[in-house]
This record gives structure tokens, sequence and C-alpha cells, in this order.
């Protein structure tokens, strides 16, 4: 009877008490791991997780993996890095499969290259068009300018033409 009793007094009290604030103490716990061994390595946060997320690109071209599961961790000993990895493998790609994602990941970059050759190509159409622009605006003030000081010199040339010409009277 007292079994019956301190069983239900467990369920009733685990009704109350969520599992979320041990998995959050594990999540802390893991966080807090990672900080120290990034910061005894100098590896920071953003760069474990690029290395992270290359480390299941490549492998996800071989392998089938849980990537929820994937841990990643660095350790300093004495004078040696270590890294572990934990990869939980849920089974191998066949070789149709790999040449399928590789060639995915050829069909990516080639689409990436010729964004970049596009985006190159447009700004240097955008930067020609600035510059023919500037030229023509600085030709027609030179031109303006020519024009102005031929002006000028063909208001000065009766006035002196007339200062020479009542001299010679």
């Amino acid at each position: 009877m007292k079994d019956i009793f301190s069983d239900l007094y467990d369920r009733v009290l685990s009704f109350f008490t969520t599992q979320s604030s041990d998995d959050t103490k594990v999540m802390a716990k893991s966080r807090l791991r990672t900080v120290l061994m990034q910061d005894r390595v100098g590896f920071s946060e953003r760069a474990m997780q690029m290395l992270k997320d290359d480390l299941i690109e490549s492998i996800s071209k071989y392998l089938e993996i849980d990537e929820e599961s994937f841990d990643l961790s660095i350790d300093a000993k004495e004078n040696a890095t270590i890294l572990n990895l934990s990869i939980p493998v849920l089974r191998t790609k066949t070789d149709e499969e790999i040449d399928e994602a590789l060639n995915a990941q050829e069909k990516q970059k080639i689409e990436k290259t010729q964004e970049i050759v596009d985006e190159l190509q447009e700004l240097v159409k955008e930067k020609a068009q600035e510059l023919a622009e500037q030229l023509t605006e600085e030709s027609e003030g030179e031109v303006a300018q020519e024009e102005k000081e031929q002006n000028k010199n063909l208001e000065e040339q009766p006035k002196e033409e007339n200062k020479t010409t009542k001299k010679g009277k």
C-alpha cells in the first residue's frame, strides 16, 4: 500500500515538474563546456558552427547522418588540441546517391559562379556608364569654357580694332 501511495505521489509530482528543466540544464552544461573549450583553444562560436556545418555537408554526401545528434567539440590538453566528433550514421549512401550529390554540388557551384559573373558584369556596366557620363559632363564643361573664351576674345578684338583705328586717324 505504501508503494502505491509513493508511486502515486511520484506521478503527481512528475506532473508538476517538467523534464525541460533537465533538458535546459544539460543544454546549459553543454554550452558552458563548449565556451570553455573554445576559450582555451581560441576558437570562436561562429567558427565552431561553420566547421560543424561544413563537416555535416561533407559527410552527408557519403553517409546519411542524424544531424541533430551530431556532436563536435574541441579539447585542449597540454600541448595538443583534440577535435572530438560524434556522428550518428543512419546508413551509407549508394554510389548513385553519392554521384547525384556530387553532381548537384557541382551544379550549385556553376550557378553561383554564373551569378557572380552576372553581378560583376552589371557592376562594370554601371561603372562604365558613370564614367561615360562624367567624361561627357567634363568635356561639355571644357567646350563651354572654350566657347566663353572664344566669345570673350571675339568681343575684345573689335575693341582693340577700334582702338587701333582711332589711333590711326
